[in-house]
């Protein structure tokens, strides 16, 4: 069966060895939704339409979201906190827990094999400090569930998104020998922090770097 294995999908890996803390002191916990298992082989995971290693149960809890329709174009907003993102073509709704069981927003891009996690938390659940610093610890706690580093994180040139201040990092790293790229970007709206993580395989980083970069841009909140 060794000879067999399956590499773990980036869409399965990106939350469960990369983020495995808390967001905040008492904060909502960044818990995998699928844990892999490394014996003779991996587990399969929802892998948004991929072939599986195995058939996975269906998603048991109701969705933080709800897609929106209008001749503006497509939205997934979420029925927990104030915020929504504009989808642009080739991006979808990722099924319930897909992706991250607690995310506020979850959608992919299939055919560029794309995804993106939207994560809110009051600033009263953690530490007080600028953006900049809540910025760095929620990529310390990205880079501490790395199995190996790929390249240093870089800051980008975006400091706004929808009029809300942000911080943004590109990053690389390797999760169970597979790389991954991702765009980590925090947004400080009103008396919350929002993370809006993207990843792909960083193979197809080169030519999914600007989509990622366009698709953030979307994230709107009415804090």
């Amino acid at each position: 069966m060794a000879g067999n294995q399956a590499r773990p999908h980036p869409g399965c890996l990106a939350w469960g060895r990369i983020i495995p803390g808390l967001t905040g002191a008492v904060g909502r916990r960044l818990t995998p939704l699928v844990v892999m298992i490394l014996t003779l082989s991996l587990t399969g995971c929802r892998t948004l339409g991929l072939p599986s290693l195995v058939k996975q149960p269906e998603a048991t809890s109701t969705s933080n979201q709800f897609l929106e329709r209008s001749v503006q174009g497509d939205r997934v907003v979420s029925k927990i906190l104030p915020v929504r993102l504009r989808l642009r073509p080739g991006w979808q709704e990722a099924p319930a827990n897909s992706l991250h069981d607690r995310a506020d927003l979850q959608v992919y891009h299939p055919g560029q094999q794309i995804y993106l996690v939207v994560l809110g938390e009051s600033k009263a659940t953690v530490p007080a400090g600028t953006l900049e610093q809540q910025a760095s610890r929620y990529l310390a706690l990205l880079e501490s569930g790395l199995t190996a580093p790929v390249s240093t994180p870089a800051r980008t040139g975006v400091s706004q998104i929808a009029n809300f201040p942000a911080v943004q990092y590109e990053l690389q790293g390797q999760v169970l020998g597979q790389e991954v790229s991702y765009l980590h970007t925090t947004l400080e709206v009103g008396d919350h922090y929002y993370q809006v993580v993207i990843w792909t395989a960083k193979d197809k980083a080169v030519a999914n770097r600007e989509e990622m970069g366009k698709i953030v841009q979307g994230f709107d909140s009415d804090q």
